[in-house]
């Protein structure tokens, strides 16, 4: 299970089954790739934290992996602190996961919200995007994100 997996899956779902594809369908698109970006932040902290997969306790890794908390990731997203600090791939990240954080909460809860699907396939390359760069951004980079993302944020 990758962010690309989450990626293509949510592809498939907003393109539709030979038509227009259902609500249901988007909303769960949408849904898909906001935690197309919420698993890639969660490898990132286990990596950061135990190690990759040659060198790492597998047990600990998995338990790495399943903390991270999305309205935490959520709050260091809106921090001003990642706008001024960090690189504008990390900056792109944060800005994509709070947005589709918002909108999956509206997908998954919101009855009344109507889906399209040029927007929710340009949500779905924007997610692919942020993964790209955040991947591409310096490690030290990815790993003090991921601390932030993970931690209470102290003011020094």
């Amino acid at each position: 299970m990758t962010p690309t997996h989450f990626i293509r899956t949510a592809r498939k779902l907003a393109r539709g089954r030979g038509g227009k594809p259902q609500q249901v369908d988007l909303r769960r698109a949408v849904s898909t790739a906001y935690y197309a970006l919420f698993h890639c932040a969660a490898k990132a902290y286990a990596d950061a934290l135990i190690g990759t997969a040659r060198t790492r306790n597998n047990l600990a890794w998995k338990q790495a992996y399943r903390s991270l908390v999305h309205a935490q990731v959520a709050r260091c997203c809106n921090r001003k602190e990642i706008m001024e600090q960090f690189s504008p791939e990390i900056q792109e990240f944060a800005h994509v996961f709070s947005l589709l954080q918002s909108k999956r909460y509206d997908a998954d809860y919101d009855p009344s919200e109507t889906f399209h699907r040029s927007e929710v396939l340009k949500d779905i390359k924007d997610a692919e995007n942020a993964i790209t760069n955040f991947k591409e951004a310096k490690l030290y980079e990815r790993k003090a994100f991921v601390t932030f993302a993970t931690t209470n944020f102290r003011k020094l």
